[in-house]
């Protein structure tokens, strides 16, 4: 995919320390690898934000996470990685965590219940320390819904 800012590319092995990066900034820990991961590139090709997708056993494509750099934001990557994931899976499911669930909602994302999450695809939110104040809403949308 291809914007006037920002072009969207699967993500290379030289990529992962960038990947990591913006992970930690957002309290996150490290991806585990670049296996389903997208990134958007500005025309340096430096990445600015990336989306990673997981796939349960039944092939339901999972997102976790989607990152957008800071000095990014504003300029629908977010919104970009995360309609171009969609037409690539048909739907996408995930935990909205923290401020995020506006973004969601404003994509068309619906709140659904915590039986259609694979939870060994999300971070455990039942043990956290910090759920309260994460506030996790899992979340999906249907291309074409």
């Amino acid at each position: 995919m291809t914007n006037e800012l920002f072009t969207i590319r699967d993500a290379r092995p030289d990529d992962k320390a960038v990947l990591d990066g913006f992970a930690n900034l957002e309290g996150m820990d490290a991806i585990p690898s670049i296996e389903g991961v997208r990134v958007a590139v500005n025309e340096d090709d430096e990445v600015v934000g990336f989306v990673r997708i997981a796939l349960a056993d039944d092939g339901t494509a999972f997102v976790n996470p989607v990152i957008t750099h800071e000095t990014w934001r504003g300029f629908g990557v977010g919104r970009a990685l995360m309609e171009e994931a969609l037409e690539r899976h048909g739907e996408l499911r995930l935990v909205s965590r923290g401020g995020s669930l506006p973004f969601y909602e404003a994509l068309g994302y619906e709140r659904i219940g915590w039986d259609l999450i694979e939870m060994s695809l999300v971070d455990d939110c039942d043990h956290c320390e910090m759920r309260e104040e994460c506030g996790p809403v899992p979340v999906r949308k249907v291309r074409g819904a």
